[in-house]
């Protein structure tokens, strides 16, 4: 499994896209997700149309003109991510974009986001399911104010220095405190700014730490269930089939493949990520991880193969001459046994009954009226 280092905010971000949910009054059926990697800041953005031209939009006008521009954009192979025009959008603002593998969500920090946000945004999509546009924003100031397991902090800490007030303050009581009197005000910002960066400094060095555990930890997880198998480009190779593909039917989805191939690997993208080509149909089956793989052993045929197979024949023909040995001595054995029954006085005596004292309950239902 590959590590990823990230050592400031906003240098890269996931993106991924929700849906499609119950159309609300504003015709809203999807949800953008974007998530920065170091301070698990994110943004929620309810659309109507997932395009390419829509996701470059948001991106330009929400996110590039707030925080400025990330290096890395982690996303899948959605059409609207791998296509031409996004490319060229990222290649000219100098962004490198990292596609995930298919069907590998662990890949992508925002798919774990999105296992929070679908059982959330399921009660709001039931319970209101034309307006549900309008509550996503309590959804994310909750995310945002909650302390993240890996940072230990906060998003809001790690991007403002400070937790923002909520309502929450208002019920214990807020803490504050009491800023020394002075009429300088330049003196006030020296000292508020001096403050704000000791706290983030201190901060983003604890999470510095914490995610470089946090990653060993999941390396260490992830290699202890995976199989130390090296691919090259060029392998012949099983590929398994997603689940959900298998069929609707959980029954019937049991009977069904579970693998497909033979496919070959074409290019290698990286340490565990291969473009893979199914052979009998020549369909590209996209970046595919080497957790999904097996290796395709064909079969080989040779003399050796073929003069077993002589040796297999020549056994049945031995044990079918064997077979009917036995059946001409069984015949033999039954002309005995009836010459005996035409001589039972001479030849059979047959055993004595043996009368059991034991009751025998009969049924009710055999019991006559």
């Amino acid at each position: 499994m590959q590590l990823h280092s990230v050592n400031e905010p906003w240098h890269t971000i996931g993106m991924d896209i929700m849906g499609p949910f119950p159309t609300t009054a504003r015709q809203k059926r999807f949800l953008l997700v974007i998530v920065d990697y170091f301070t698990r800041w994110i943004e929620l953005f309810p659309l109507n149309s997932i395009t390419s031209i829509d996701i470059t939009n948001i991106l330009t006008n929400e996110i590039f003109s707030r925080y400025g521009l990330p290096k890395h954009i982690v996303s899948d192979n959605g059409p609207q991510f791998i296509s031409n025009l996004f490319k060229n959008f990222c290649d000219a603002l100098g962004i490198k974009q990292n596609l995930t593998a298919n069907y590998h969500p662990q890949s992508n920090m925002t798919e774990r986001v999105n296992r929070t946000l679908k059982p959330l945004i399921a009660i709001y999509a039931q319970q209101q399911p034309t307006s549900w546009d309008k509550e996503i924003q309590k959804l994310a100031y909750a995310i945002r104010t909650a302390v993240n397991e890996t940072t230990g902090e906060t998003p809001a800490f790690m991007m403002f220095g400070r937790d923002p007030r909520g309502p929450l303050d208002l019920l214990i009581g807020e803490r504050t405190e009491e800023a020394r009197p002075t009429t300088n005000e330049h003196v006030q910002i020296q000292e508020y700014k001096k403050k704000l960066i000791n706290n983030l400094r201190y901060a983003y060095n604890i999470v510095k730490e914490h995610a470089e555990i946090e990653k060993l930890k999941q390396k260490d997880k992830y290699d202890r269930h995976t199989t130390d198998r090296r691919y090259i480009e060029g392998d012949l190779v099983w590929v398994a089939i997603p689940t959900r593909q298998i069929g609707e039917n959980s029954i019937a989805g049991k009977l069904q493949p579970h693998y497909q191939g033979p496919c070959r690997l074409i290019k290698q993208l990286t340490p565990s990520t291969f473009t893979v080509l199914r052979i009998n149909d020549n369909v590209q089956l996209g970046a595919t991880n080497t957790d999904r793989l097996k290796p395709y052993f064909e079969p080989i045929i040779n003399n050796r193969n073929t003069t077993a197979i002589e040796n297999d024949q020549t056994t049945n023909e031995r044990q079918r001459t064997t077979t009917n040995n036995n059946n001409e001595v069984i015949d033999d054995d039954l002309n005995l046994q009836n010459i005996k029954e035409k001589n039972p006085s001479t030849w059979y005596a047959p055993p004595q009954r043996r009368v059991s004292n034991r009751h025998h309950r009969v049924p009710i239902r055999y019991i006559e009226n």
